[in-house]
């Protein structure tokens, strides 16, 4: 056996030298071709295991023989072979994960439009969503910086909504929508535009199974890169979760998950098995997915499918999903979350505890001579019903101060998508800006905003009251008059 880490980068470059010719378009035998260098690709990565000084992980020319079998993957017809073919690319998928998944993000970043497409392809969709998850569950910002392009189709359906909003609402959401275009790639974004216009789409028809399971998967790498976007920074599952209540998609993917979805599964039952690389395509079924799907988006958009569930959902269905988030999802969600508050590094001198068995999560916070105490209360079918916020062990504090914190925490759960974790840090950075002087917003009593995080920004003129610019807005919209909300004169304000 070969053992010296040169002569394996040696045969690897030979490899990617030959992976141009072989790979090349239009070749009469491309198909049988791949086939063997797909052979000899794994062959070679098996041998180098036994190589103390040579690693895939760092060798450039295998990721790019990667990245080029992957391309031949997402344009050829297979044929004939297509099970065999199949069989052996899905085979090195899972060797290259194994190694490192690093292996595989190149050609996972560099296909993300005709790997979606993929989905739609009973041979190809498991290969397909393999790739498309590796990228979502590592996903960095597409774009940075101020001058964020919204692809075409999205930027022509902002100005479609914004024609119905007031200037203040268009700009709040062109912000969302500037969000969300630097995370979901422009395919996903317009996917996810399509499936909320799609309500006329019947399962039933020829390709209907095919187009279900592919606007589910889509989904579930939506929820994946909302995930990773909002653990880099809080704000960012505020902006895409409002995108993605604008393209009305939520109702679509919870209706038909609930037609196709197991409801009945056993709390032990592992319910990501479905996704699992070890098992390959075995478990990769309509009805596990859609299973995963109600779970995931139930776990991460809380309050859109709470709204959606008071306002939308079939009465047919309403007694299904609530059992299924009392037996299966509130339950996991939670110990999910408390494995989240035992990892983070980010609470200082705040102590935070909590118990799957009472529901109950405690934070307790020293700040000068005042003990600071919250109990958030989880019920059995978080997110369907409200959690509740009880801080009246807290010390040396004036009761309708804690209130006022008390509802800070109620909004962040229950009208923002945000987590325990977030909701607990929100508070804390609120409080700790309480007790330097600053005032909180009159309408959402909190001084950080709760979706955008900046402080009061729009003072009264007359009695010198700050609040949040979207906040404001929002009270002259339902009040249907623009008064100031404390001293009710005629709005006349600055920005500060």
């Amino acid at each position: 056996a070969l053992n010296d880490g040169e002569t394996f980068r040696r045969i690897s470059a030979m490899m990617y030298s030959l992976s141009d010719i072989v790979l090349l378009d239009g070749s009469c035998n491309l198909v049988e071709d791949s086939l063997h260098l797909m052979n000899a690709t794994s062959s070679l990565q098996y041998a180098s295991d036994s190589c103390i000084d040579y690693s895939s992980v760092d060798n450039e020319d295998e990721k790019s023989v990667m990245s080029k079998l992957s391309g031949c993957f997402v344009n050829l017809n297979i044929g004939d072979i297509e099970e065999l073919w199949i069989e052996t690319f899905s085979s090195l998928l899972q060797q290259n994960y194994h190694k490192s998944p690093a292996m595989l993000l190149p050609a996972a970043n560099s296909l993300l439009k005709e790997l979606c497409d993929c989905l739609a392809d009973p041979v190809k969709r498991w290969c397909a969503f393999q790739l498309l998850r590796l990228f979502a569950q590592d996903s960095q910002p597409i774009q940075s910086g101020d001058d964020i392009m919204i692809p075409s189709e999205t930027e022509q359906q902002l100005l479609e909504w914004k024609e119905i909003m007031d200037e203040e609402e268009g700009i709040e959401l062109e912000e969302d929508v500037s969000v969300a275009a630097s995370w979901l790639p422009e395919r996903i974004m317009s996917l996810l535009q399509n499936i909320g216009n799609d309500s006329a789409f019947s399962h039933s028809e020829p390709d209907g199974q095919d187009r279900l399971m592919r606007n589910l998967l889509v989904w579930i790498a939506s929820l994946e890169i909302l995930d990773v976007a909002g653990n880099v920074d809080m704000r960012n599952r505020s902006h895409i979760s409002s995108f993605i209540q604008k393209t009305n998609a939520l109702g679509w993917i919870m209706t038909s998950a609930l037609q196709e979805a197991d409801l009945d599964i056993c709390r032990s039952e592992n319910i990501f098995a479905c996704l699992d690389m070890e098992d390959g395509m075995d478990d990769f079924s309509i009805q596990k997915i859609a299973t995963l799907v109600l779970f995931r988006t139930v776990e991460s958009l809380p309050t859109l499918v709470k709204t959606w569930y008071n306002d939308d959902c079939p009465r047919f269905l309403r007694q299904k999903l609530s059992a299924f988030v009392d037996n299966i999802v509130a339950p996991a969600t939670l110990q999910r979350e408390l494995v989240r508050i035992k990892d983070a590094t980010t609470f200082g001198e705040m102590t935070v505890s909590g118990s799957c068995v009472s529901r109950e999560v405690v934070a307790t916070y020293q700040q000068d001579e005042c003990a600071l105490s919250v109990t958030i209360r989880m019920p059995s079918t978080f997110p369907l019903r409200n959690v509740e916020v009880d801080c009246q062990k807290t010390m040396g504090i004036a009761e309708n101060r804690w209130r006022r914190w008390a509802l800070q925490i109620m909004l962040m759960l229950n009208n923002q998508d945000g987590s325990v974790l977030d909701a607990l840090l929100l508070w804390k950075q609120n409080v700790d800006k309480e007790f330097e002087g600053v005032e909180p917003c009159p309408v959402c009593y909190s001084v950080l905003c709760i979706k955008t995080h900046r402080m009061p920004d729009l003072e009264c003129k007359t009695c010198h009251n700050r609040f949040h610019t979207s906040c404001l807005y929002k009270w002259f919209q339902s009040s249907g008059k623009s008064v100031c909300v404390i001293c009710q004169q005629p709005w006349s304000g600055t920005k500060v």
